[in-house]
């Protein structure tokens, strides 16, 4: 059984976008592209986006490149097949980010990792009919001298395989170009792929 938050913990609550906490992350790993993306949500969205019982204020998107530089992608039971997309976990009320990230990665892969870059922030608006739900990315490039993950949470990713970071616009577009009831969450999903792709590849080739 939840029990419903008391007076303190809603005092102690961070907010979604904290900017004393970007400018430290900014100080440490560089300083992150910002984006805001305005969304249409579909009922699929909408079930979990404007849930009052959400144990999250935002969500880490952690992009491990291995030894052979190539990006970690993982997959869900519940996904469509052929899905795969770039790692990410939540971050709880209290919790800071760069502790919800280093949990995050333990949790999903059991990968000791290096913080390479504060690669991104993305701030979402969804919009359902007259309705209005905020949430939020915080991205990182990370690097691992290994490259054999572990998922050890029960049940929680179901496979592991990784691409160039060359090949991430397929990803984001094998997820934008998703029908059925998960199209809305593959759109969704796919901007932090493009964002990913930019910083990592993007640049290299302006240069």
């Amino acid at each position: 059984m939840t029990l419903p938050p008391t007076a303190n913990s809603v005092q102690t609550r961070r907010p979604m976008i904290s900017e004393e906490e970007i400018e430290e992350l900014t100080a440490h790993y560089g300083q992150p592209m910002r984006r805001g993306h305005l969304l249409q949500a579909d009922e699929y969205i909408r079930r979990y986006r404007w849930r009052t019982d959400s144990d999250r204020r935002a969500e880490v998107v952690f992009v491990i490149q291995d030894p052979a530089n190539r990006i970690l992608l993982h997959a869900k039971a519940h996904y469509p097949a052929h899905i795969y997309r770039i790692l990410s976990g939540g971050v709880g009320w209290e919790e800071a980010i760069e502790a919800a990230m280093v949990r995050e990665v333990a949790e999903e892969t059991n990968l000791p990792v290096m913080i390479e870059r504060f690669l991104g922030v993305i701030v979402y608006e969804f919009r359902y009919r007259d309705e209005v739900a905020h949430f939020a990315s915080y991205i990182f490039h990370l690097r691992t001298d290994f490259s054999e993950p572990v998922c050890v949470r029960d049940n929680e990713i179901s496979a592991f395989h990784t691409v160039l970071p060359s090949q991430l616009l397929d990803v984001s577009n094998e997820l934008r170009n998703l029908i059925g009831d998960r199209r809305g969450w593959g759109q969704w999903r796919a901007l932090a792929v493009d964002l990913v792709y930019e910083q990592l590849v993007g640049k290299q080739s302006n240069t």
